[in-house]
């Protein structure tokens, strides 16, 4: 019995830590989502050196299901949801007591420098979109899966991953969280818009496309100026 209740104790004293351990993971699986978009990224690009082709059509193909539907639209969100709370109220986000244990430069590598890389990404290589309607159904499939992960965490545990969430009621986590679907969906909008703006028509594969200043001297070759 003495064995037992000595067991039972050391469970308990350690719940805490394993419940903030857990927290912290569940903060910091969408920056594992950026680490594995661009380790996919870096991938297709040795592939494509190595093998001297410009198309590795599934690790392609993969990489940019992982951007457009994910990486970009979470990021994005990532960013404008934690500076908007942390602007308002920082204790909801990111508490003071956490300078102690993340330097600052650590908190930007979170929250701030995801959007800059993945802009540059839009800028710099185009992007296949998939159909709008299976690029919101894994948008979707994807929240879920987080919100499911958050909600978990806390009926194991009892502590949320971000303190905001402990001043909701449970209908107010349900607004919250269908907002900021709404939020996701609409981010995802403005990156598919800018990605066909910089790269090309909407319904074509931006890989393919010829840019717009040669279809213009194709055309100005084929037509011969008349007299």
């Amino acid at each position: 019995m003495s064995v037992l209740s000595h067991r039972s104790s050391d469970q308990a004293a350690s719940r805490p830590s394993s419940a903030s351990e857990m927290a912290q993971e569940a903060a910091w699986e969408p920056q594992l989502l950026q680490a594995i978009f661009f380790g996919v990224a870096c991938l297709d690009d040795v592939l494509k050196r190595i093998t001297g082709r410009k198309n590795i059509k599934f690790v392609t193909a993969f990489r940019d299901l992982l951007f457009t539907t994910l990486a970009f639209p979470v990021s994005t969100f990532i960013f404008l949801s934690f500076w908007t709370i942390f602007l308002y109220n920082r204790e909801l986000v990111y508490p003071r007591s956490a300078d102690a244990i993340f330097p600052v430069w650590l908190n930007h590598a979170m929250h701030t420098s995801i959007v800059p890389l993945s802009l540059l990404e839009i800028v710099l290589r185009p992007h296949h979109y998939p159909s709008r309607k299976a690029g919101l159904t894994l948008l979707a499939a994807g929240s879920l899966a987080y919100i499911s992960r958050v909600l978990w965490i806390y009926s194991e545990t009892g502590k949320w991953v971000y303190p905001v969430f402990a001043k909701l009621s449970p209908v107010g986590l349900a607004v919250f969280f269908s907002l900021s679907f709404v939020l996701s969906a609409g981010i995802y909008l403005f990156g598919e818009k800018l990605n066909h703006w910089k790269w090309g028509r909407k319904d074509a594969d931006p890989r393919t496309q010829v840019p717009q200043e040669e279809k213009t001297n194709l055309k100005e070759t084929a037509d011969p100026e008349r007299d």
